[in-house]
């Protein structure tokens, strides 16, 4: 994210254009949660509604090895709604983001053939019930490197107050992630049930953009649209050969420079074997929620 310096007693004030400030991100009106080497602390809390599906394919041996599509032998491809909340503080450049999410979907419907989690196997005809949750936390560092659209390009220059009507901030982002996945597959017809539950790490690394438009002189309900986009890897333990890929894009449609609206795609894409299970699929779906900023 960008600076949040508080403006200037001697600054200009803004125009029909643009708005006499270091960066649009600085348009909170109320004082920052505290001060660090006389530079604002801005505090940000962020929750979704993520509405997401599941899709891949999984397998836990030993009977088989082969994997099996999740959504068209084990049913479960309803799109469901799940959690995402983001806490975040900012400090001139830098962004340090606490992030949580949820997911869970299930599914109950007949074996149309012969088929194995684990010590559980179906034939075709058999009623059998599946269900895998995914739930994640983590951390990521982020700073912006290069704002091309502005008088300050690069963190370590002075900052300079100006009439910005757009902004565009370069990012880098390191960050780690803990994760859990289960999922149980039931034969209600035999009563036999088998369930996999494992917790992962991950460290990565990426990059990504935020883009600003300032509205505040020109839309009467909107102070500036705001479009970020990140993407990040890291491998994932334990496993063999195990990857973990995030994406999010959001757009928040700041109402004042404390509250805001947003819409966006989280994909979070998974592809590892630990021990006799093996998974390659994703979570992904559009996310909705609001934004505040003290």
């Amino acid at each position: 994210m960008g600076l949040q310096q508080a403006k200037p007693s001697g600054e200009a004030p803004a125009t029909a254009t643009g708005s006499a400030v270091r960066s649009l991100l600085d348009r909170p009106t109320n004082d920052p949660l505290m001060r660090l080497e006389g530079e604002p602390v801005r505090l940000d809390l962020t929750a979704s509604a993520w509405l997401a599906r599941l899709r891949g394919q999984a397998s836990l041996g030993p009977a088989t090895n082969t994997r099996q599509e999740l959504n068209e032998v084990w049913g479960m491809d309803a799109l469901e709604g799940a959690f995402q909340g983001d806490l975040s503080l900012l400090w001139r450049n830098w962004t340090l983001r606490f992030t949580g999410s949820e997911f869970g979907t299930d599914a109950t419907q007949a074996a149309t053939g012969a088929v194995s989690f684990g010590s559980t196997a179906f034939t075709a005809g058999q009623l059998m019930r599946s269900s895998f949750d995914f739930y994640s936390w983590g951390v990521d560092v982020q700073s912006w490197l290069w704002r091309p659209l502005s008088k300050q390009q690069f963190p370590w220059e002075a900052p300079v107050a100006e009439d910005l009507g757009g902004d565009l901030q370069i990012l880098a982002l390191v960050g780690g992630r803990g994760f859990g996945i289960r999922q149980q597959e039931q034969n209600l017809t035999t009563g036999s049930s088998t369930t996999y539950d494992q917790v992962f790490g991950t460290v990565m690394v990426g990059a990504g953009f935020d883009a600003m438009v300032d509205l505040k002189n020109r839309v009467s309900f909107l102070d500036h649209l705001e479009f970020t986009v990140t993407g990040a890897w890291g491998p994932m333990w334990p496993g063999s050969q195990g990857s973990f890929f995030e994406v999010r894009a959001q757009l928040v449609a700041w109402l004042t420079g404390n509250a805001g609206v947003l819409f966006g795609y989280r994909y979070t894409g998974m592809d590892f074997t630990q021990g006799d299970y093996s998974f390659g699929g994703d979570v992904a779906g559009l996310i909705v929620g609001g934004e505040l900023r003290f």
